[in-house]
């Protein structure tokens, strides 16, 4: 008994199976993007916030490192008190808190009536975002350096 030939058929392209299935996959992976993306664009405002108020910060640190320079070589030197006065005079805004410390020999800090040393923070400012991105204060510590006029001037 003869049989008839096989007809060959060349399957060139995918099947049903093979395209539902990716359908389905990229569906899939689409709503997760999606879903994604629609979480950081409803977010992305907090960039501009965060750097504008870094810069704010900063901004009114350096007025007070610029106040500490100028008082540091005023003839005869300032004292730390005329940057402690500034800022209860409001010219540093609400967020600055100024401490005199001194150091204790392990390093630790520790609150001081000698008027030496001037801790100075900037606590970070806007409308809860620091609690978002954990943004820290700037801090910086003011010294007494020069104790005489003929001392030589400070360049910062």
């Amino acid at each position: 008994m003869k049989h008839p030939k096989s007809i060959k058929i060349d399957s060139k392209g995918f099947t049903l199976v093979e395209i539902i299935v990716t359908i389905v996959a990229a569906g899939i992976l689409g709503a997760i993007f999606v879903n994604l993306m629609g979480t950081a664009l409803n977010s992305s405002w907090n960039a501009v916030e965060i750097v504008r108020d870094e810069y704010n910060d900063e901004g009114v640190m350096e007025r007070i490192i610029a106040d500490y320079v100028k008082t540091l070589n005023s003839k005869p030197p300032g004292d730390l008190d005329e940057i402690v006065n500034n800022k209860d005079n409001g010219d540093y805004g609400s967020n600055v808190a100024m401490q005199y410390i001194e150091f204790d020999t392990s390093g630790n800090e520790i609150p001081s009536a000698l008027k030496q040393n001037l801790k100075v923070v900037v606590q970070a400012s806007g409308t809860g975002i620091e609690a978002i991105t954990g943004r820290y204060p700037l801090t910086t510590i003011l010294t007494k350096s020069r104790t005489a006029s003929n001392d030589q001037i400070v360049i910062y």
